[in-house]
């Protein structure tokens, strides 16, 4: 059976009468013991963090250990009401504050093999785990002159898997020991080790901790002891996230307050939403019945980016309250299982909006202050959604005989494949394919790199697959060009493209000689690319040439505008080939369109030509309209401009983009105003971050209407909606019902 004999101090493991001697200087309200410094353990992976923990002390009624009687009353008292005892934004009426603080001991030994000792669980996702870091946190407050000689007996500590057999023990080395003094002679103090070995081999699940030095019995300021671990794991169903760990040591008392900046960080371009960021705080030692004061209204309080955090059981005006926590909710995964811990706080929190965690941010800034509390911040660890690639592919194909634009015989074909990295992270083994229609042929030596990263510009490639960055290949029958692009790109590997970086390749091929072999040229090129993971990201891009089909229009303008009882629709083309007439026509919908009426073209014209035409608006009853022009050549064949928007009432619609309809069943509009002709990607992204629809389109100079279709088989709920272009991301929120 233990005993324990005295409420100030017992001689054991736990707590020796033994010289040692050290001093520490003071500074008003605050003091840093260990400075933060960059992040202890950074990545990009699947994956994310968790710190758990427990209390090792409790305040007891009579005894101690695994025989005492716990005043469970003064442990589990809580309350946010804001009534009664928990005025001031107190949580408790209780505090370890001259209370008869003692170990608890939940293993139950009977043979006085350890002196305390509790569990708490570790969780982690369903599937395969991997344990990337894991380092394991102890401390209490000590009596002057008891922590042994190199603080010996603070360095030790004893840990197992599950709630018996026997304990691995592990010695922290001497450098690893943050020691503060409180009121002398007596000191607070933290000790850690790495165990990323010992929690790889064991998993999830409940962890036991025992053997922690501390004092014990009744102190003015309160005696404490417990212990944490903190655990970076990677799991492939994860998000792609990026992770880091930071600790210190931190002294903060009357008022505080103290500031730190924690640096390292990789948020992305795109804005965050809530649970796009979490983070979890470490400290020793807050107390639930401190906090508001009329000298310092704020409390005991904790500042990120200037915002004062708060969440569920955690108050703005008390959130060292000597909680386990998550997003506000107390975690009950632990034995003993106290809703005080009177000892540490492990708080986790969401901190994706609100709390000034901007686009593309490296830092962020935390600062602590307190009432006439005194609590000691330690660890803190961030996951926030990670960096991706998005890499794009345009493709194009031009003749080289007039009529240009229709196809002949013995007309040479220029493809050209351009693109970028719109996303937000690099693009790793970037490869670019296209195969060659069976109906053309390849034109030996035309391929060449316009421009990519790590190229000079038109760089000339040899056919064969040799030591330069491309070559025409044959599989089954079947030809293709492959270019390796990127910086470091080989022979045989493709290279990096960093965001916002962009190429242009080129090759060549010749149709038939005979008019009867004459056909439709179709094909399409892809680009792939890896995140630093090695998950796959492609996009295609498919160009086509028809037999004496032509491009009739190149447009430098399109506008509509409410004018008395009309919409009138005013464009300008810079040239036209054989372009015999437009078509106006409308939609309610922007989806099914009708004719509205006619104007003649000027056949074929290189000099800039303005049109007109006013749409009568009678027994209109929409309140928005959209039109499109369709380009008739004189053989009759069309094609479309962009669609633009009228609003009946003769406003704007959106100087920037709109999304509508919200909430949407099968179709999607995006009104958006572009400054020039360039590329975009339209991605539908669900709330767990998962990109469930993704379009290329080209956007137009001026007002353009986008339709985003078939996405009936869409699942209910809420998405945010991305546009993406090469200078700028907007993005909205929208629902599928």
């Amino acid at each position: 059976m233990k005993k324990f004999t005295s409420l100030r101090a017992i001689v054991s493991t736990c707590s020796m009468a033994m010289m040692t001697i050290f001093a520490t200087t003071l500074t008003t309200n605050a003091q840093v013991i260990r400075p933060y410094g960059g992040p202890l353990y950074s990545d990009n992976l699947h994956g994310g963090h968790t710190i758990f923990g427990n209390t090792l002390t409790a305040i007891y009624s009579s005894g101690s250990g695994s025989t005492g009687v716990v005043n469970t009353t003064a442990m589990n008292d809580f309350s946010t009401s804001g009534t009664g005892n928990y005025t001031n934004s107190r949580t408790s009426a209780f505090t370890n504050n001259s209370s008869n603080i003692q170990f608890v001991d939940v293993d139950g030994n009977i043979d006085n093999t350890t002196c305390n000792s509790s569990s708490a669980d570790l969780i982690m996702p369903s599937g395969s785990n991997t344990i990337k870091f894991a380092r394991l946190y102890w401390g209490g407050r000590i009596d002057g002159g008891t922590g042994g000689s190199g603080n010996i007996n603070l360095r030790k500590v004893k840990i197992r898997k599950g709630t018996s057999g026997a304990y691995t023990t592990y010695t922290a080395p001497v450098s690893q020991i943050d020691k503060s003094l409180i009121s002398s002679p007596d000191s607070a103090y933290q000790s850690y080790i790495d165990i990323t070995t010992f929690i790889n081999n064991n998993g999830a699940g409940t962890y036991t901790v025992a053997d922690v030095f501390a004092a014990t019995g009744s102190a003015g300021s309160g005696n404490y002891a417990a212990w944490s671990i903190a655990v970076v794991y990677e799991n492939p169903a994860v998000p792609y996230n990026s992770v880091r760990v930071y600790d210190g040591f931190l002294q903060v008392y009357n008022g505080g307050p103290l500031s730190i900046t924690l640096t390292g960080l990789n948020v992305p371009s795109t804005p965050l939403i809530s649970s796009d960021a979490y983070m979890t705080a470490l400290t020793w030692e807050g107390d639930a019945k401190l906090a508001v004061t009329s000298g310092n209204p704020l409390g005991d309080y904790i500042k990120v980016n200037g915002t004062i955090a708060a969440s569920g059981v955690n108050l703005p005006a008390n959130f060292w309250n000597g909680t386990i926590s998550k997003n506000g909710n107390f975690v009950n995964t632990k034995n003993p299982d106290f809703k005080n811990q009177m000892s540490i706080d492990i708080d986790e929190l969401e901190v994706g909006l609100g709390y000034g965690i901007l686009s593309n941010a490296s830092q962020v800034n935390i600062e602590f202050g307190s009432e006439a509390d005194q609590y000691f911040p330690s660890l803190f660890a961030f996951t926030i959604r990670a960096k991706d690639p998005d890499i794009i592919l345009n493709k194009s194909v031009s003749d080289d005989t007039a009529p240009f634009g229709t196809l002949q015989t013995n007309e040479v074909l220029t493809y050209t494949l351009s693109g970028s990295n719109i996303g937000l992270g690099n693009s790793l083994n970037s490869i670019v394919v296209d195969t060659i229609p069976g109906n053309v042929t390849y034109v030996p030596g035309s391929l060449i790199v316009v421009n990519a990263p790590g190229f000079a510009n038109n760089s000339i490639q040899t056919d064969a697959n040799d030591a330069d960055f491309a070559y025409k290949g044959t599989n089954g029958g079947n030809h293709y060009v492959k270019f390796f692009i990127g910086t470091g790109a080989t022979n045989n590997s493709g290279g990096v493209l960093q965001p916002g970086e962009t190429y242009t390749l080129r090759f060549k091929v010749i149709t038939p000689a005979s008019t009867q072999l004459l056909s439709t040229v179709v094909n399409t090129a892809r680009i792939t690319g890896q995140n630093i993971f090695g998950d796959l990201f492609v996009d295609d891009g498919t160009a086509t040439l028809i037999i004496g089909a032509t491009t009739p229009v190149k447009m430098s303008s399109f506008t509509v505008k409410k004018e008395s009882n009309d919409a009138v629709l005013r464009w300008t083309t810079v040239s036209e080939t054989k372009n015999d007439h437009f078509e106006i026509e409308r939609s309610i919908d922007g989806i099914n369109f009708s004719k509205m009426g006619t104007v003649s073209g000027n056949g074929t014209s290189s000099i800039t030509n303005s049109y007109s035409y006013p749409d009568a608006l009678s027994n209109v009853s929409a309140k928005i309209l959209y039109y499109r022009l369709r380009f008739v050549d004189v053989d009759g064949k069309g094609t479309f401009s962009q669609i633009v928007p009228l609003k009946l009432d003769g406003s704007i619609l959106l100087k920037a983009i709109s999304v509508y309809p919200n909430p949407f069943t099968g179709n999607i509009k995006l009104q958006v105003n572009s400054a020039k002709e360039e590329p975009g990607s339209i991605r539908l992204i669900n709330m767990q971050g998962q990109q469930v629809v993704k379009r290329v389109v080209l956007l137009q100079s001026g007002d353009n209407i986008v339709i985003v279709k078939d996405l009936e088989t869409v699942a209910p709920g809420l998405y945010v909606l991305e546009l993406r272009t090469g200078t700028e991301v907007m993005t909205q929120k929208i629902i599928k019902k």
